[in-house]
């Protein structure tokens, strides 16, 4: 008896699936972003500059007001996404299973010596102590390893939690590069990450500041996984504020040893 089975065809390995694409959603999700980011730092640059002893002069201590305002718009957007798009998942959530806290803090510390390489090569091949304008002092150190490390709280509620969760309803669709795979709300979000950063372009050299917009890029991505596996934004805020936790110190150690 001849075999009649036919083998099942390979799947590709870029594929997009099940997307039903618009546009409007994402022009409003980048509002949204600026709604709640432009604001925070508007308020912080205006009292950094006209109350500058406010805080005992510590810099990292008004940008820590920035995170805070910034994360209080991310958990005000995700509250306001339940009751108006009850379909939406912010993960605001302890993780109901695996928390991935694990992998979340590899994938973290292996983040900030990527940024690390990428931002200051010059200086590693030279051994020159960066310009980054960090404070030292055991105050002024101690403040930015912390505001550092809570990045992930202040930018994921907003990046992961509201835009991916509001994208992932209102443009559903799946991108998958191998194994690797994510909604596409993901990529669009992580395209509106990357924009998020673009005074880099305002005061980096060109290969730098691409070099910052390439990673910020697959960092959201990576994020979004995170968070899927999860089920919770616990592991994405863990690998976002150890990435710069990571790397911030050991630009302090080379300022430290190199100056």
């Amino acid at each position: 008896m001849m075999n009649t089975s036919v083998a099942p065809h390979p799947r590709p390995f870029f594929e997009v699936t099940g997307l039903h694409f618009h546009l409007w959603p994402i022009l409003f999700a980048g509002l949204l972003m600026q709604g709640i980011l432009w604001p925070a730092r508007q308020v912080v640059r205006w009292l950094y500059h006209n109350h500058p002893d406010l805080l005992f002069g510590q810099t990292w201590a008004f940008v820590g007001i920035a995170m805070l305002l910034q994360a209080l718009g991310g958990l005000i957007g995700i509250l306001a996404m339940r009751r108006l798009l009850p379909a939406a998942d912010g993960h605001l959530r302890w993780p109901p299973g695996r928390s991935y806290a694990g992998l979340a803090a590899a994938i973290g510390v292996a983040m900030g010596l990527l940024m690390l390489v990428a931002d200051y090569w010059p200086q590693l091949l030279t051994q020159t102590a960066p310009d980054a304008g960090y404070d030292l002092t055991p105050v002024g150190a101690s403040g930015w390893l912390a505001m550092m490390a809570a990045t992930g709280l202040a930018e994921e509620t907003v990046f992961r939690g509201l835009l991916v969760g509001m994208l992932v309803v209102l443009v559903p669709g799946r991108v998958r590069l191998g194994s690797f795979e994510v909604p596409f709300a993901a990529v669009a979000v992580g395209l509106l990450f990357s924009v998020a950063h673009y005074e880099t372009f305002l005061v980096d050299p060109l290969h730098l500041a691409m070099a910052q917009q390439l990673y910020a890029f697959v960092w959201a991505l990576v994020y979004v996984w995170l968070m899927e596996k999860s089920r919770s934004l616990l592991a994405p805020i863990i690998a976002h504020g150890l990435g710069n936790f990571t790397e911030v110190a050991l630009v302090m150690l080379m300022m430290s040893a190199w100056n």
